[in-house]
Parts: structure tokens; C-alpha cells; sequence
């Protein structure tokens, strides 16, 4: 009986946390400037300019992912972005006389069909073609072409999908 009584507040427990979840992500959806249907987040995740982010259907956004959005970045279709990664569209000027006052804003562009490996960084004015992969702790600094896999510090194209 105990064990009935146990398994039966386990279940009304998940049904809370998967109510809350969604309320959440509810929530977090309608603060990006569009968002398609579908989307994945594990939270916590961290956006800044979330209302410069455009998101396609069936995104997937791992936990401690965090993205600086305001120069805007694009997240394509079916794209899927693994924990820790970081996209910036957003960086200094390393001219200026005090970095802190200055904001270079490039947009980053995320093709359809995208994974992005745990621990990778894009870096501002980046564009990653469909059906790319960017490999774990890959730091991507130029274009990364449609269905290249790419790797490394700074990224390079290890190979091509079939």
C-alpha cells in the first residue's frame, strides 16, 4: 500500500513539473522577436536581447546555453544548440580607446538542420550553413558552409555530410 501511495505522488509531482515547464517556456517564447513551434528549452538558459532572436520550428536550446542577441541573431529549423554553447552577435571595438564604451553589433546566422556541440562558441557576424555540425568546443570565428562539419580552435572544416 505504502509503495502504491509513494509511486502515486511521484506521478502528480512530475505532472506539476511538466505543467510549470511549459508555463515557463510559454512565457519565454513570446519574449523573442519570432518563434516557430516546437521549441526545446532545458533550463536555465541565459539570452540577453532575446527580442533581437529569431527562432524556426523545432529548435532544440540545452541548459546553460547562453546567447548575447542584440545585434540579432537567426536560428533555423530543426536546429539543435547542446549545453554550454554560446552565440554572440555582440562584442568591442579593439580600436577604441576603452573597449567597455564601445559595441560592435554583427548578426549571426543559423541554417536549418544545425547542431552545435556542447561548450562551442559563434562568434559575432558568423553565418553556419544547413545541415552544418559544429563540433564540441569548436570556436567558430568565418562562415561555416552547408553541411560541413567543422572543429576546433579557431574551426576548421574536418569534412563534408553526404
Amino acid at each position: 500500500m505504502a509503495n502504491w501511495i509513494i509511486t502515486k505522488v511521484k506521478n502528480q509531482v512530475a505532472k506539476l513539473n511538466r505543467f510549470f515547464e511549459r508555463r515557463k517556456l510559454r512565457r519565454f517564447s513570446k519574449k523573442f522577436k519570432s518563434c516557430g513551434k516546437g521549441l526545446y528549452v532545458r533550463f536555465p538558459v541565459c539570452i540577453e536581447g532575446q527580442q533581437h532572436v529569431v527562432i524556426g520550428n523545432n529548435a532544440s536550446i540545452n541548459a546553460f546555453v547562453h546567447m548575447w542577441g542584440h545585434g540579432g541573431i537567426t536560428i533555423g529549423n530543426d536546429c539543435l544548440i547542446a549545453s554550454h554553447a554560446s552565440i554572440n552577435s555582440v562584442t568591442h571595438d579593439t580600436k577604441a580607446a576603452l573597449y567597455r564604451d564601445s559595441v560592435v553589433e554583427r548578426p549571426v546566422i543559423i541554417g536549418n538542420n544545425v547542431w552545435i556541440g556542447t561548450h562551442a562558441v559563434v562568434l559575432p557576424g558568423i553565418s553556419i550553413g544547413n545541415n552544418a555540425v559544429v563540433g564540441a568546443g569548436a570556436v567558430v570565428t568565418k562562415d561555416v558552409p552547408d553541411n560541413a562539419v567543422v572543429a576546433g580552435v579557431p574551426a576548421k572544416i574536418i569534412n563534408f555530410k553526404k
